[in-house]
Parts: structure tokens; C-alpha cells; sequence
């Protein structure tokens, strides 16, 4: 097996630059034969004398047409690296690109330019998304002086991909870890009310930190996403907009009531209900619970679809 990493990200991203980082780490520069494909030229260039005295070797592939598993393979015979290293061109969409199917997964990681990421994200939010869908860890740099973003930026990426490790750096390449993530309510309440804009935020910082919200009283309007008339458990939330219309993602809570509250399936409610939580031992995961202490049905939203997330 070939143990394969995708750096992802736009031109000017800084993925270069992150490579060559890499190979300065001890644990990562091991003297393994590894082979680099570049797929786009970037402003920055590898520096000859830092990868002649290492076992590392180039390859490009310039054409979209041409990263297949076919001519990916046949870059490597001459090379029979142990490890591969993909410098992909973000303008290319990532989930139509298929592997060798002898490479182990590949590792995935987004490179942000935090100064360029509102507006990639206004104006290609579908490439974006394709950037973090399937990335373990998006690194965003250039951070210094838009502190105050930050949190939003971390939101808008969470709401792709819930699992994904987010690391912000300064100019230096120095990893920023006192970053504050202010939420959109006041955290420190007993009683919560959670409107519209407030739901995504609320979302994702409660199931990372469910502890935090135990034993306080939350509101909130939701939709009946999951539901048996003749039980108490059921499942609701709201669908967002991660990218586009075609892109929905649905944000969705476990919620215990008293009685069998005879509601199916797209019903909405408006709850109040106190946060508490379980644990699922399969996921070593504790996630929240809401136990519903008033409900009413209401009229759905007149857009019932998050779209600013």
C-alpha cells in the first residue's frame, strides 16, 4: 500500500509552502521515497537544494482530464514511491477524482487564505465546500488581524463537515491556540432562546461541548424530521444550505418528551426543553438530549431552509 496525501486549496493557498513545512518535521521526514504531483504552478517554487539531499521526486499533471488512476500509476512506476504527496488544483472538483485503488486514503488537507476566504465564499461557495466535504483538517493562514471572523469562518466550514479539524495560523505559519469563538447568545443564561440565526451556531458548539449546556433551558422551532406516534423519542432539526439548493444538510437533535405526543413526520413545533445528555458507546460519543417540557405545533417558516450558515 502507498500512503498518500491531498493538499486541497486555491491558487496562492499557501499549499506549497505547507509541503515544504512538512518535510521539516522529524516525524514526517522520515527518508521514505515519496513522489510530489503537482497539478497546478503556483507562485511559489520547491527549493532544488532542500529536496536533491532527500529521496523526493516531481511529477506534474496539468491536464484535469489526466488525474485518473491510470496515468497517476503510471507517473509512479518509475519512482515506486512508499508515499505520495498530491498538490491538487482547487479549481478541480474533488469527489469526480478517483485513486489508485492500491493507495491507503488519502490524508486530506484544505489550505484557506483567511484574507480571501469571504469572498471564495461568497462567490464559489460550491468549490469551497469540495475544498473541506471530505478533509480531516483545513488550515486556514493569514490569519493576523481578522480575529473577530474567525469564529464565523469556523462555522461556515463546521456546517460542511461537522468532523473536521480547524487550525487557524498567523503570518509566521505559527499556530494561533487562544482564539476565542463567540457565539451569537449569551452562553452564561440558564434559559436560551434560539432563533433562526441562531440555530447553526448553537448546533455545532453544543454537540462539541454538550457539558457546558447541561441542565439549562433552551427554545427553539424545529421541524419533526423523525417520528412514531406511539412513542415519546423522536428526531427534529432543521435542513441548511451548505453550498446550494442541491447541497442540504440536515442539523438534528434527539428529543425525550413525557407522553407520546402524537406528531409525524414534517410537523413543526415550537419546544422549551431542559438540555441533558447521553452516550454512545460504539462512537465513545456523548451527544445531547432535550427533555421537552412545553411544545406547541406551528406554522413552518416562511423559509424553512437555513441559508446563512
Amino acid at each position: 500500500m502507498v500512503r498518500s496525501y491531498l493538499i486541497n486549496g486555491f491558487l496562492e493557498a499557501g499549499k506549497t509552502s505547507f509541503i515544504s513545512r512538512l518535510f521539516e518535521e522529524p516525524a514526517f521526514n522520515t527518508g521514505e521515497t515519496t513522489l510530489v504531483i503537482q497539478c497546478e504552478e503556483g507562485i511559489e517554487e520547491y527549493e532544488e537544494d532542500f529536496w536533491k539531499i532527500r529521496d523526493i521526486h516531481f511529477a506534474k499533471i496539468e491536464k484535469e482530464e489526466d488525474f485518473n488512476p491510470e496515468y497517476i500509476t503510471k507517473l509512479e512506476k518509475a519512482i515506486k514511491p512508499k508515499r505520495v504527496i498530491v498538490e491538487f488544483n482547487g479549481m478541480w472538483i474533488r469527489k469526480d477524482k478517483n485513486f489508485p485503488w492500491y493507495w491507503d486514503d488519502p490524508i486530506e488537507i484544505a489550505l484557506i487564505d483567511a484574507r480571501s476566504f469571504e469572498n471564495y465564499s461568497k462567490n464559489m461557495r460550491s468549490l469551497v465546500a469540495e475544498h473541506v466535504r471530505t478533509a480531516s483538517m483545513v488550515v486556514f493562514n493569514r490569519a493576523d488581524g481578522i480575529k473577530d471572523k474567525l469564529a464565523n469562518f469556523k462555522r461556515n466550514i463546521k456546517a460542511v463537515n461537522r468532523e473536521i479539524n480547524v487550525v487557524f495560523e498567523d503570518d509566521k505559519g505559527i499556530i494561533k491556540d487562544d482564539m476565542d469563538y463567540e457565539l451569537p447568545y449569551d452562553i452564561s443564561e440558564d434559559y436560551l432562546k434560539i432563533n433562526e440565526e441562531c440555530y447553526i451556531p448553537f448546533y455545532l458548539d453544543i454537540m462539541e461541548n454538550v457539558d457546558k449546556y447541561l441542565g439549562k433551558e433552551v427554545e427553539f422551532t424545529a421541524m419533526v424530521i423523525k417520528a412514531k406516534e406511539d412513542e415519546k423519542m423522536m428526531v427534529i432539526g432543521r435542513l441548511a444550505m451548505t453550498c446550494c439548493m442541491d447541497d442540504l444538510s440536515t442539523f438534528a437533535f434527539i428529543t425525550d418528551f413525557d407522553d407520546a405526543p402524537g406528531l409525524k413526520v414534517s410537523d413543526w413545533i415550537r419546544i422549551r426543553a431542559k438540555v441533558e445528555k447521553d452516550y454512545a458507546p460504539k462512537f465513545d460519543l456523548h451527544f445531547p438530549v432535550f427533555h421537552v417540557e412545553e411544545f406547541n405545533k406551528v406554522e413552518a417558516p416562511e423559509y424553512p431552509i437555513i441559508e446563512n450558515v
